[in-house]
């Protein structure tokens, strides 16, 4: 009779006994302890070891409790014995370790870059539209602290609203609103909850109408598309996966507000927007060229700010961390510029 040293507990008090057990035929083993004996049935088993560092474990229906300390021997007839030895042999593999390890990598990179922007998009989407106006609206009280009331004169205001209405708002016109840039500066937002707010400082940068109209195009287009509020959710990271599952928006009431103000739009979202720009801009017979030449000012303007900003001491971490690079939304680079132009050609050649 082949026997083999285990732990057994008796499953009447948490001592633990030095036993053996042994083989009696195909279906039953015989456990020896304190000058006891106990005979199971491989029926009444449950292993629930045999994982990483644990031994084999088993249990059994009496409460009683057998532990293994090496693998379970070859005549043991539990089933699935050999499925649990395999993946504990795995376990213990450095090659499946190395491959874990990559895959979980992996896993998570395909996460950030593809689950939670999905994600976003679905949540932004499939928000209802009371949802949406509450969570913009107090976006935009955030807005209005960063800022002040604008100095625009109402005729100009009218007039820039009025042109807005004609040229880009295609029946589903936003409010537009104007204040002071106070700490956002030369800026123009679109809140979710269908506002466009454009600062004094932007509006008195531009130097021909039209490129206030393809400034307001391009907010059209974020409103359209919600890009804000995807943009928002998405630097909220991995809660919005929950929020995608579970459909519990509650969360949203707390942080999404702020993150909709501070939300730097992605490349994609501001070429999306862009090219929106130009449709509207081509459609009305006004060139794309005017929208670049006001994103070059707008780079040419921010750059001169730093620069006057820097003799007073303030340190490259301190500009590139502060509320003015934070507010930021729409940089104005040379690639956009240069994709605005392309579309410009591409226009009068078809013509």
């Amino acid at each position: 009779m082949q026997e083999q040293n285990i732990i057994f507990y008796d499953g009447q008090i948490s001592k633990p006994y030095p036993a053996t057990i042994a083989p009696i035929d195909s279906e039953t083993v015989l456990i020896c302890y304190n000058q006891q004996q106990r005979r199971y049935y491989y029926a009444d088993m449950q292993l629930i070891g045999a994982l990483g560092q644990i031994q084999p474990v088993i249990e059994l229906k009496d409460d009683a409790r057998i532990e293994f300390p090496q693998a379970l021997p070859d005549w043991f007839e539990l089933n699935k014995k050999h499925v649990q030895h395999s993946i504990w042999k795995l376990e213990r593999s450095p090659s499946l370790i190395l491959f874990s390890v990559v895959f979980v990598a992996a896993f998570i990179f395909a996460i950030l870059r593809w689950g939670i922007p999905s994600a976003a998009h679905y949540v932004a989407m499939q928000l209802p539209a009371d949802t949406i106006y509450k969570l913009g609206d107090e976006a935009q009280e955030q807005v209005f602290k960063l800022t002040g009331p604008s100095t625009i004169p109402l005729a100009r205001q009218k007039q820039i609203i009025q042109s807005y209405q004609d040229l880009v708002a295609n029946g589903q016109p936003a409010k537009v609103l104007f204040r002071a840039g106070g700490q956002i500066g030369t800026n123009a937002l679109a809140i979710p909850n269908n506002t466009i707010i454009l600062t004094d400082e932007l509006v008195n940068l531009a130097k021909d109408d039209h490129e206030i109209i393809g400034v307001l195009a391009h907010e059209q287009g974020h409103l359209v598309e919600r890009h804000s509020l995807q943009q928002a959710l998405s630097s909220l990271g991995f809660s919005v996966l929950l929020i995608a599952v579970t459909g519990d928006s509650s969360a949203l009431f707390t942080t999404l507000p702020v993150a909709l103000v501070g939300a730097s739009y992605s490349r994609n979202f501001e070429s999306d927007a862009d090219l929106y720009a130009m449709q509207v801009l081509d459609k009305n017979h006004i060139s794309s060229l005017h929208l670049a030449k006001f994103l070059a000012r707008m780079e040419d303007d921010a750059r001169a700010e730093e620069e006057e900003k820097q003799p007073q001491g303030k340190s490259e971490e301190e500009e590139d961390g502060g509320i003015g690079s934070f507010f930021q939304s729409h940089p104005a680079t040379q690639e956009r510029i240069a994709a605005i132009r392309q579309f410009n050609q591409q226009q009068r050649l078809s013509n």
